[in-house]
């Protein structure tokens, strides 16, 4: 298994593996097609096997990976041109909402948070880093719109599609810029108190991430 960050203490042991096991899917360090072998990582977490099937069977219940019954191992999952179309398709129906909420109910202090978000991506040049920010940024919209049911809906779709993210920003020259104009137009709607403005430019931004992500797949 490839290696993953030292887990959390304080935590019982079926969190532990998951959470650690979970940072590690989405950041891409342990990437799409990887086993991870139960008795493996119950001998890397000090955990028993009970406590690491548990971590994998939430993990396979976000989606994640998919578990083999036989063994009770489980496969990170790689997602497909159809998996992929099928997470945009169901933001690009939640996010505008998300962030036609936030146009009405985001407090100064949320503003504040997006604003210092942008203004970081504006500036970094490293395509994982950027990754992160462009999620943090998607995060505090979905948390400024106050429903915290629509909130983790759209946190459990952007990590699915995480590392297809970061690929999109490799295979298409200047789609980082585009995107960072597009965070700036929601952004702009959002302070702008414009709801629909504010879910237009989602759309709009969701949609060419989408034909990025495409285009990565083709080629």
């Amino acid at each position: 298994m490839h290696p993953v960050p030292a887990a959390p203490r304080g935590r019982d042991a079926p969190e532990r593996v998951k959470l650690v096991l979970h940072r590690a899917i989405v950041s891409g360090t342990i990437p799409g097609g990887t086993r991870l072998v139960r008795a493996s990582i119950a001998r890397e977490f000090a955990a028993g096997p009970r406590q690491v099937r548990d971590a994998l069977r939430e993990l396979a219940a976000e989606g994640l990976v998919r578990m083999e019954e036989d063994t009770g191992d489980a496969v990170v999952r790689e997602l497909c041109r159809s998996d992929l179309e099928d997470i945009y398709q169901v933001r690009m129906l939640l996010e505008p909402l998300a962030a036609a909420r936030a146009a009405s109910l985001a407090s100064q202090e949320d503003v504040m948070r997006a604003v210092k978000v942008l203004t970081a991506m504006g500036s970094e040049t490293d395509t994982k880093r950027w990754a992160a920010y462009n999620s943090d940024f998607h995060r505090v919209i979905g948390e400024s719109g106050s429903s915290a049911r629509l909130a983790a809906i759209l946190e459990n779709l952007r990590e699915l599609s995480a590392c297809y993210v970061r690929h999109s920003i490799v295979a298409v020259p200047g789609r980082a810029d585009q995107a960072n104009a597009e965070h700036e137009e929601i952004m702009r709607a959002v302070i702008a108190r414009d709801p629909a403005a504010a879910a237009d430019a989602m759309f709009r931004h969701l949609d060419g991430t989408l034909s990025a992500l495409n285009l990565r797949c083709r080629g």
